[in-house]
């Protein structure tokens, strides 16, 4: 049946019926989740900085308000006296607006030039440079800012700088450091110690907006009566005299003797303070940026080297303290010892059969290596760690080094039987030398050595921090006492000049030892470090020193003749600036006198032995195995 066709009126209003726009309320939710997202967001956004991020962003603003065109000081570094080494003081930056200046550029380059001492033309150069600002002078001091002031010229910028000033010039600069042109530390204390030097502590200071001026605020307890404000105040440990000392001796025996470098370190071995610290070659803290980075750094405490004889000290006293050797062993010294297919010697010959004292009179190289050889590797390397081998010392100072203490487990004979006398698997610094031989000194007790005495507020002297250094024992009390009487019966019955000092009775050893190359494989021919190490009184030390010279030309190149005298001439000033009590004088004794004199302490000496027996030492010299060493003359 065919289907009638709707009526044309009717399709026409249903056409206009779904012309018509559907409901806006989609549009409306779309709007509302918009807006809704947008405020959460800034809520989000509001929360996370004035919540989380509020306390650091108002410390930042703080800041911002208090270093604009305000000047803090760095506190001073002073001797153990409170004599200054290290101030502040404030210098102006110059800066010229070319296009400002209201006076012709040939006038105010002949007034700038004069003022300044640049002369003219120079200053000409600068200010038609085409550059909009110029600098035109840095660090001035006031008096030629008044001139530059009195001219009222605009276009003239002047800038207050903090200036560190160093008013002992080269003395104690490797201990020091210097603040370059960012007012930032480089080495030594002030790069050790730059927040705390720095930080003016509780004291309020004033807060200003962008253009320097002055934000009123309400705070408690404001005080703006320091000004600058100044950082902390740092008291060394050293002495200013005997700094002077040290490094006056030192130049002169380098400089005779045409050494590379040396060392000079004096110190209490009862408490760790260093009294005085000196290298060679020097350089001027006020004017760093005219010395190479080699001069500039702490080499005795950045630089390792094998120290020679000197390390035989810490070689008898392990074997001592281990119980591997006994007060009265003796060992065979034919002048050479065969290990492998290489050769250790003696520098003059074989010397017999020694005991203890004379393994030191003599510097036996084979008797010291069946001394390290009489210990197992692992006891032997665990005494040289006790002694602070291989590992910083901890001073307070930024840069030193670990040293080398290879692990007891790739020793191969050799090694150890080199190492007993300073070569080996052992490179040190000096300061971790004079450290470890202050630990024998001390009854066997090793101190952190340290360079920082206190810290205290400059404003009312009131002490903050003392530095209380790290101890431990390492060896007994009875040990030490002996290694003091043989090293100190080794000076009186040598034929050395070093560590004769007039009036006291010192314990001390000398060291030449062999320049490692620089790949380090074998030793520079001709190239040698002299070393003395030393302490007195010898029977209850006060001042421990070591004397190191790198390279030396002449004298013999031997630690005797070289740094020998260095340590005499030091430590008889020192002695008696410190008020150091004369030793009396022994009365005449047979060699033989003193001998049995040097093994009376232990007597009371609880003695360790391997198995209940004395330790071995001949055989060792067929045990050992292979390269060609010796140790030079000491």
């Amino acid at each position: 049946m065919p289907t009638m066709s709707q009526d044309p009126g009717t399709r026409t209003r249903s056409r206009r019926h779904d012309r018509r726009p559907r409901s806006p309320l989609w549009r409306l939710r779309a709007w509302q989740i918009i807006l809704l997202s947008g405020f959460l967001m800034i809520i989000g956004r509001l929360y996370w900085l004035q919540i989380v991020q509020g306390p650091e962003l108002k410390g930042k603003a703080h800041i911002q308000r208090q270093q604009h065109n305000l000047l803090v000081h760095r506190g001073a570094i002073t001797d153990r006296h409170g004599l200054p080494l290290a101030i502040d003081t404030t210098r102006y930056d110059i800066y010229i607006h070319p296009k400002l200046l209201k006076a012709g550029i040939p006038e105010a380059s002949e007034i700038l030039g004069r003022i300044t001492k640049q002369g003219s033309e120079k200053v000409y150069k600068l200010l038609t440079a085409g550059y909009p600002v110029v600098t035109l002078s840095r660090h001035m001091e006031r008096e030629s800012v008044d001139e530059i002031q009195a001219l009222n010229w605009p276009g003239v910028d002047i800038v207050p700088r903090p200036f560190r000033h160093y008013p002992e010039g080269q003395l104690a600069a490797h201990l020091l450091g210097y603040v370059n042109m960012d007012t930032q530390g480089q080495g030594g204390i002030e790069q050790r110690e730059e927040t705390l030097l720095k930080d003016t502590g509780a004291m309020s200071t004033p807060q200003l907006d962008g253009h320097g001026r002055s934000i009123l605020v309400k705070e408690p307890n404001q005080d703006w009566g320091i000004s600058p404000p100044l950082g902390r105040h740092i008291e060394l440990t050293i002495d200013n005299y005997l700094q002077h000392l040290a490094e006056k001796e030192l130049y002169a025996m380098c400089k005779h003797s045409s050494a590379l470098k040396g060392a000079a370190i004096y110190c209490d071995p009862s408490n760790g303070e260093i009294l005085a610290w000196a290298n060679y070659p020097s350089y001027d803290p006020n004017k760093y940026s005219k010395y190479a980075l080699e001069t500039t750094k702490n080499w005795s405490m950045v630089d390792v080297y094998q120290p020679g004889s000197t390390f035989k000290v810490l070689t008898v006293a392990s074997g001592l303290e281990s119980g591997t050797i006994k007060p009265t062993s003796t060992f065979y010294d034919n002048g050479s010892m065969t290990i492998g297919n290489r050769t250790i010697r003696n520098h003059d010959g074989g010397h017999g059969t020694l005991d203890l004292l004379h393994l030191f009179i003599h510097s036996s190289n084979i008797a010291s290596a069946q001394v390290a050889m009489s210990m197992s590797p692992k006891v032997f390397h665990e005494m040289l760690t006790k002694f602070g081998v291989g590992q910083p010392t901890g001073i307070d100072l930024p840069g030193e080094s670990h040293g080398l203490l290879l692990n007891h487990k790739f020793w191969k004979p050799l090694d150890q039987a080199t190492t007993g006398f300073g070569q080996g698997a052992i490179a040190l610094t000096p300061l971790q030398l004079v450290s470890a031989v202050g630990c024998v000194a001390n009854n066997g007790t090793w101190v952190q050595p340290h360079l920082i005495r206190r810290i205290y507020d400059p404003r009312t002297g009131v002490t903050e921090k003392w530095t209380e250094p790290k101890k431990r024992e390492v060896i007994g009390p009875g040990v030490s006492k002996l290694i003091s009487k043989l090293l100190a019966d080794n000076i009186a019955m040598g034929t050395q000049i070093a560590g004769k000092v007039p009036g006291y009775r010192v314990a001390g050893k000398t060291g030449t030892a062999q320049k490692v190359t620089a790949n380090g494989r074998g030793y520079m021919a001709g190239q040698t470090i002299a070393s003395f190490v030393g302490y007195l009184p010898a029977e209850s030390p006060q001042l421990v020193g070591l004397v190191v010279i790198d390279s030396p030309q002449t004298d013999g190149r031997w630690g005797n003749t070289v740094a020998g005298p260095v340590f005499n001439a030091i430590s008889m000033e020192a002695a008696r600036y410190l008020g150091i009590a004369p030793t009396a004088p022994e009365g005449e004794k047979t060699a033989t006198e003193k001998l049995n004199q040097s093994q009376d302490p232990l007597k009371a000496f609880n003695k360790k032995t391997t198995n209940g027996q004395e330790a071995p030492s001949v055989k060792y010299a067929r045990e050992i195995g292979p390269r060609e060493s010796s140790d030079k003359r000491n």
